[in-house]
């Protein structure tokens, strides 16, 4: 979820504490705090507790999830997990690319990752950031990983079917893998995704509860195809021809949630041009709630 911010760049607890109720009221059942579209590096650790603390307040620790953005060598992971346990997150996620770079060998970066599993109380998830600290797991590693029992979940950005299917494969059916930002969401949730994670749900959460909701249902393929299909091409439009994250607060903006679309990272004020992609999105959702019978709550 989105980091929301005053004029002044203090976080807005207020904004914060209603975009929570917004998504919990959307249908999520979980919240992941502390992310890339929270603007984790922007954040000071305390701030991220605070965050944390405020997302399990509203969902409960068992459904707040949480990066490790203080992760930046083993120590500080397996200390950042008790201090996000403590604030009230079940589920500290690990981000590979932070704790060993996508210069660091394959070999070492494994051996860190295993060594906060081995020395961690309490499950774990995995976090493939965007950039710029983004580092893919191959199926090997995620195998020994998830051997450890520790890890139990991926979130994985921009993959493949086929390499949806291999991770899964090596992860083994009880592993949670999360695919986000993909244009191929159908095909990847079809190659054993367990789930989705993206800036468009960030956005359009109603999009993914329908999703949710109607997956397995046989008169609907038709409608989640398309659904799949827009969703993929948003994100696609919020990653590449938008500045992140700034898009997603203003098309929060756009759809009439009192936020403001401002960031602490060095990021240019969307453009008039830029403004009209936004609004061009929002019609285009609001196009498709119609069509699909989907209840939009603002």
């Amino acid at each position: 979820m989105p980091t929301a911010f005053s004029s002044s760049l203090e976080i807005d607890l207020g904004t914060q504490r209603r975009l929570l109720r917004f998504y919990q009221q959307a249908g999520a059942n979980a919240v992941l705090a502390v992310a890339s579209t929270g603007e984790m590096l922007s954040l000071s650790w305390p701030e991220a507790l605070q965050l944390t603390g405020m997302a399990s307040s509203v969902f409960g620790a068992a459904r707040t999830w949480a990066s490790i953005s203080c992760g930046r060598s083993v120590e500080a992971c397996v200390q950042g997990a008790v201090a996000l346990r403590k604030a009230g997150a079940s589920l500290p996620l690990v981000i590979p690319g932070l704790l060993a770079n996508a210069s660091v060998p394959e070999a070492e970066a494994l051996k860190r990752l295993v060594a906060v599993g081995q020395r961690a109380s309490g499950p774990l998830g995995l976090y493939e950031a965007i950039s710029p600290f983004h580092r893919t797991l191959t199926p090997s590693s995620l195998n020994t990983l998830a051997a450890l029992g520790t890890y139990q979940m991926l979130k994985t950005t921009q993959g493949q079917p086929e390499q949806i299917a291999a991770l899964r494969a090596a992860a083994g059916a009880s592993f949670t893998l999360l695919e986000a930002n993909t244009a191929e969401l159908a095909a990847t949730l079809a190659a054993g995704a367990s789930g989705v994670m993206d800036f468009c749900a960030a956005c359009f959460p109603e999009l993914l509860t329908f999703l949710c909701r109607h997956w397995r249902d046989g008169g609907q393929i038709q409608s989640i195809q398309r659904l799949c299909k827009w969703i993929g091409q948003t994100d696609a439009v919020l990653l590449q021809s938008l500045p992140f994250p700034l898009d997603v607060k203003a098309a929060l903006a756009a759809r009439g949630f009192e936020i403001l679309p401002l960031s602490r990272l060095n990021i240019n004020d969307l453009t008039n041009e830029q403004q009209a992609v936004i609004q061009d999105l929002v019609r285009q959702f609001q196009a498709l709630c119609q069509e699909l019978g989907i209840k939009t709550l603002i």
